[in-house]
């Protein structure tokens, strides 16, 4: 008999992109919303016996699916946390007895499924691609000749048998241009060649390091100069600029950083910055962690006005405070969307002058 502290699972996926015709808030609205019990049944049994018909093997193991459709980047996180929940609801069922195999279908009872974590995020931004997240589970050995057989023969002979894109397009009703199955590693493979299409390089070498080796640190520089690393835990970012030092290249790096805040935030990935040395790369790691605004003090000298510096990309980038003799006595530096939040409390009720374009 198989242990339950034996299994192991491997996450797999249906990826979907929706018609153009689909591409309406009507559409997109239905994709967020989990399908009744009887639809995540039947596309489950179809995805199982397409998965088996592509690799044999698959047919001696587990299957654990939630009838729901998620954005890759709510899939696609560090540990892949609902490939987890999904063998844990599976371990349940087992009722602390050995493996058995079992096909089991998450779909939802009055608009709500049995685990909250299982529900897709309505906040999260949309996108015509979909994916379907199931996890097979079995014996270690077991799951690991699948995972090789289906490396192998997916990303080639993946496309969805037209049962399972119909059963698809009808349950979540809308029009599919296509569906193919999956593994985690062919679906890093396709968001990582979006993010190469959208200048996001630096964006998805953290995400595969995150993805790929959780735990072990990894150190990137990105052409701006901004250095970065993936902790184990969180991405760190490089604190640059110094009173003495000019700014021109920090706005290069700001935007970079932002770029990398806001994308690793759809893959649940936090950012700090940190202040630190260049070198070693390994400083990243012991740095000093700022918050959402960091203040430059240059003197003693009280504010007497504000300079606002904002570019079209950026925004508002960095703020100096002159004296009363138009000598900068200070500079603050929004790191996040909070730290622009907080801006207004730190200026009070100074004189104000903004200045757009290339200035500093």
């Amino acid at each position: 008999m198989i242990r339950l502290d034996q299994l192991r699972h491997l996450p797999l996926f249906v990826l979907f992109e929706l018609a153009p015709s689909a591409w309406t808030q009507t559409g997109l609205a239905r994709l967020q919303r989990a399908l009744p019990r009887p639809g995540a049944e039947e596309i489950g049994l179809l995805c199982a016996h397409d998965l088996a018909r592509i690799a044999p093997l698959v047919a001696d193991a587990g299957v654990s699916m939630v009838g729901a459709s998620f954005d890759p980047a709510e899939v696609l996180r560090p540990r892949w946390p609902l490939a987890q929940v999904l063998t844990e609801q599976y371990r349940l069922s087992l009722a602390g007895e050995g493996f058995a195999r079992r096909l089991l279908f998450f779909g939802a009872v009055d608009g709500a499924l049995p685990d909250r974590r299982l529900q897709p995020d309505p906040k999260h931004p949309a996108s015509p691609w979909r994916v379907l997240p199931l996890a097979l589970i079995g014996e270690g050995e077991a799951i690991e000749r699948i995972e090789r057989d289906l490396e192998a023969h997916l990303l080639e002979s993946g496309e969805c048998a037209p049962p399972v894109a119909t059963a698809l397009a009808s349950w979540f009703g809308v029009e599919i241009a296509h569906a193919r199955h999956l593994t985690a590693l062919d679906l890093l493979a396709v968001l990582r060649a979006q993010y190469l299409q959208a200048d996001g390089e630096l964006l998805a070498d953290l995400l595969e390091a995150a993805l790929l080796r959780p735990d072990r640190a990894v150190f990137l520089q990105d052409p701006s100069g901004l250095h970065c690393a993936w902790d184990g835990q969180r991405v760190r970012l490089q604190w640059t600029p110094a009173p003495a030092q000019p700014c021109a290249g920090w706005r290069g790096r700001l935007a970079r950083g932002r770029q990398l805040q806001q994308g690793l935030a759809l893959h649940g990935i936090e950012t700090i910055w940190v202040s630190c040395a260049d070198q070693p790369a390994e400083a990243l790691l012991g740095g000093t962690e700022l918050g959402d605004c960091v203040e430059e003090r240059i003197g003693d000298n009280a504010v007497a006005r504000w300079q606002l510096h904002q570019d079209d990309q950026l925004g508002l980038w960095r703020v100096e405070g002159l004296d009363a003799a138009d000598a900068v006595c200070c500079r603050l530096y929004p790191l996040s969307e909070q730290g622009l939040q907080r801006l207004d409390t730190l200026l009070g009720e100074l004189p104000r002058q903004i200045l757009t374009g290339n200035n500093g």
